[in-house]
């Protein structure tokens, strides 16, 4: 029968039970470990097998041994560590960990510590470091103190990690309690209050909330919904976010309810776990604010009702000149879509000719400050361009410098057309003041040229100057300032009382006339008589009527709410040539045509004498 191996509890071990195996134990105070005692031999094989860290202190030098799981806490000090003393091994900390082994070694008694800070050197490099350890009183044969044992694992990330968590904690909490905003936070499906900041406090008018239900310190708001929807937040998980939302508070103890606007947000707290833990609160009360966006809106709706009220047309731009407002009237009026004419688009608005010289005047009070004034035609929605008056003042701040650009547009295209017009009347007035004695010089001419007594002529030149002052007083009303806004003339005797002066009574030959009735406004029959009045008195002068073989017919008709008006002239005693240039009087037969009846005129000069044609709408003959 085989003797037992005196090493066996060398056997296995990893690593660490080749290296010990391997180790010349002999050179050291252990000696061989055939020597070694039974407590040793023990002690190293529990060591060895073990899966936690685990190390022996041997001696009274406290020689170290250790196992895999070990190994790593020496770090750089590993395989060197194996068999040194443990003074020599640990010299960074001994200071710490010296006097706990002495205490074991002399007293038997083993302990353990949690979270130790050992000042461990790793690299050269002193770091911090913490850890679970125990330390273990091993006895010889003889029951005296021969060694320790140890146990233990670093703690250095956890106790770090837990370190900055509970940093973060108290910089939340810190930032909780320095939040502007109220914030609470709310444990279990009960709300108890677990966290709560000063403003939160001043907002519920409550102290002394920590630990106890939201429905027990705030009673008042149970029926009002709010613990309903914490119940629906912490249940469903889902968060859930109020905007100005009014709730009644008694703010002092026995004091009178008070509504409050609150925006506020409940968001649902999970567990690792993954369990609803809670509802986070935060809330701030914008009653203030509220109120005060109320008044604002207020103040704009007033605003708005009186800008938009007035009949002009009121912007507003930027420093720089830029367009960001214009009220109701302006879209009325061009009919253009909101926001389309923001910026510098506004400028397309005007007619062609006008733009360049707009910008202009734009450019020099943006750059001077002086007040923007300026006559131009803007577009109106129907198409036409429509002459209106541009004013705008500039706002500055307490520097002097330019905050902003008010300014309006006022139609005066009527006021400007009636100026034209009355400027136009008496310019012909004047002009027929000039040819007043020419006019009557070929009066006299003709009615002596046919008249067969002194008596006759005498009888007809008073008819005619009859007649000729009957066709000024149609002329004479549109300067009158008390015309009668709504009389009506015929034009059928329109056209007769003016020509009628220059024809002979009794000759029906020298003038024919006809169309249906149509009647004329005021402005219409004012212009349509200075027309009638230059072309009888022209014909008198150059044309048909400058002899007595000459001849007129005038003719109307209504078609498609438009007059088609012919005037047409024969001569037989020489050829017509047209004009080389316009006079006066043709200028404002044209321009009474095209400009106040909004209509077209055209000339067929012919040999034997011109035939203008006329096309007017009737609306404008109404007017």
């Amino acid at each position: 029968m085989s003797s037992p191996d005196p090493v066996s509890f060398l056997s296995g071990g990893g690593e660490m039970g080749r290296l010990i195996r391997s180790h010349s134990w002999s050179e050291t105070p252990l000696g061989c470990p055939t020597t070694w005692p039974q407590s040793l031999r023990s002690a190293l094989s529990i060591c060895l097998h073990s899966s936690f860290p685990t190390a022996i202190y041997w001696g009274r030098e406290l020689r170290l041994l250790y196992n895999d799981a070990w190994a790593p806490i020496p770090a750089e000090r590993h395989p060197w560590a194996l068999g040194r003393p443990g003074a020599q091994v640990w010299a960074d900390i001994w200071d710490v960990v010296g006097p706990q082994f002495e205490q074991v070694m002399q007293t038997g008694e083993g302990f353990s510590v949690f979270d130790q800070m050992l000042p461990m050197v790793r690299n050269g490099v002193r770091h911090e470091t913490y850890w679970n350890y125990s330390f273990t009183a091993i006895r010889g044969e003889d029951g005296s103190v021969v060694g320790v044992f140890n146990q233990g694992n670093e703690t250095t990330h956890a106790v770090l990690a837990r370190r900055q968590a509970e940093a973060e904690v108290e910089r939340l909490g810190n930032m909780f309690a320095q939040a502007p905003s109220a914030v609470a936070m709310l444990g279990g499906p009960d709300h108890v209050f677990e966290v709560v900041n000063a403003a939160y406090e001043e907002l519920v008018g409550r102290k002394n909330l920590i630990g106890r239900a939201v429905a027990e310190v705030l009673p008042e708001v149970v029926n009002q919904g709010f613990i309903e929807l914490l119940d629906r937040v912490f249940e469903t998980g889902e968060p859930f976010v109020g905007r100005a939302v009014p709730v009644e508070l008694s703010r002092t103890p026995g004091g009178p309810m008070e509504e409050r606007l609150i925006d506020f947000v409940y968001q649902p707290l999970t567990s690792v776990a993954g369990l609803r833990s809670g509802v986070f609160v935060q809330a701030t009360d914008v009653t203030h604010a509220a109120r005060a966006e109320d008044a604002l809106r207020a103040s704009e709706a007033k605003y708005e009702a009186m800008v938009n009220a007035i009949d002009q047309m009121l912007w507003s731009t930027r420093p720089d000149g830029f367009h960001d407002y214009y009220n109701d009237r302006w879209y009325e009026y061009t009919g253009v879509p909101y926001g389309s004419t923001d910026g510098e688009a506004w400028n397309g608005m005007f007619h062609p000719d006008d733009q360049e010289r707009a910008w202009q005047v734009w450019r020099q009070s943006l750059a001077t400050g002086e007040p923007y004034h300026i006559e131009y035609r803007l577009r109106h929605r129907s198409g036409q361009y429509r002459w209106v008056i541009g004013r705008a003042q500039c706002i500055r701040d307490a520097n002097g410098e330019i905050m902003r650009w008010f300014g309006t547009c006022t139609d005066i295209h009527d006021l400007k057309e009636a100026e034209e017009a009355r400027q136009l009347l008496l310019r012909e007035m004047n002009h027929r003041v000039k040819n007043l004695f020419a006019i009557a010089s070929g009066m006299i001419t003709m009615t002596a040229r046919t008249a067969p007594s002194v008596n006759e002529m005498s009888e007809r030149l008073r008819g005619r100057l009859g007649a000729l002052a009957k066709a000024h007083e149609l002329i004479r009303s549109a300067i009158a300032t008390d015309a009668d806004s709504s009389q009506k003339s015929s034009l059928l005797s329109l056209v007769e009382e003016v020509t009628r002066p220059h024809v002979e009574p009794a000759d029906g030959r020298q003038l024919s006339i006809s169309g249906p009735e149509v009647w004329l406004g005021k402005d219409a029959s004012t212009s349509l008589a200075l027309i009638f009045h230059e072309l009888a008195t022209n014909a008198a002068k150059y044309g048909a009527l400058h002899s007595h073989d000459g001849a007129i017919a005038i003719e109307w008709a209504v078609a498609d709410d438009q007059l088609e008006l012919h005037w047409k002239e024969t001569v037989a005693d020489r050829e017509i040539h047209p004009p080389t240039l316009a006079g006066f009087g043709s200028k404002l037969a044209n321009s009474s045509a095209t400009g106040q009846l909004r209509g077209e005129i055209s000339y067929d000069w012919r040999a034997s004498g011109v035939h203008i044609h006329f096309r007017l709408p009737m609306e404008q003959l109404q007017r």
